[in-house]
């Protein structure tokens, strides 16, 4: 007969299981977010690629010329955070069903109204030209400000449960991250999604009035 299991021995066979489910789940996680980003970035090449072969006008954009562009907004690791491109929105996990992709992003050439340098960058640009910028986080949104962490009771929180660790959520202030959660509080980052990073456009004129 064979000996029966003691009960320590058993708690260890589950904890053996539930490491090597944990294991297979990260596995897993690690080789979907791997094939995202690297679906994304043949998404992008491939758009700067076809970009190369639009054919430019003389047209020129010059200061408060009012224009529109086609967009794609990126990091160094290739995470698209924005673009007007359904293709790339749709490569990247990105796409926002509400959105209306017909629509090229429009403003005022050196007017200030976008991002520091973005309405800079493309001063002399033609129509059809494709430029691709980078913009320091300093100029961007700024560095990241460990006093914009912010922790709060759950007693003070309603329905604290519904929160998880990393989820961004809408505030008046607008969207902000889940940061840590312990036993007794809910610490929200209040810091911008892309304070502390170097930002990429790769920004195609489409009209200029």
């Amino acid at each position: 007969m064979k000996k029966p299991q003691s009960k320590s021995q058993k708690n260890f066979m589950w904890i053996w299981i539930v490491g090597a489910i944990i294991v297979v789940l990260v596995i897993i996680a690690f080789i979907m977010n791997k094939t995202v980003k690297s679906n994304c970035e043949s998404a992008v090449i491939d758009y700067q690629k076809l970009a190369k072969t639009f054919e430019i006008q003389d047209k020129t954009v010059n200061n408060w010329n009012t224009i529109s562009v086609d967009y794609i907004g990126r990091l160094k690791d290739w995470t698209v955070f924005d673009t007007s491109v359904e293709s790339i929105a749709k490569a990247c996990w990105n796409y926002q069903t509400w959105r209306d992709y017909t629509q090229w992003l429009a403003f005022q050439a050196w007017a200030w109204q976008m991002i520091a340098w973005f309405d800079a960058w493309v001063i002399w640009m033609k129509i059809w030209e494709t430029k691709t910028i980078k913009i320091p986080y300093m100029q961007a949104y700024g560095a990241r400000d460990e006093k914009k962490l912010l922790k709060m009771d759950y007693t003070k929180i309603p329905n604290p449960e519904q929160y998880k660790k990393g989820m961004t959520i809408m505030s008046p202030a607008g969207p902000i991250k889940v940061y840590k959660i312990s036993k007794t509080e809910i610490t929200f980052d209040t810091n911008h999604m892309l304070a502390g990073k170097d930002l990429i456009f790769d920004i195609t004129i489409k009209d200029i009035k």
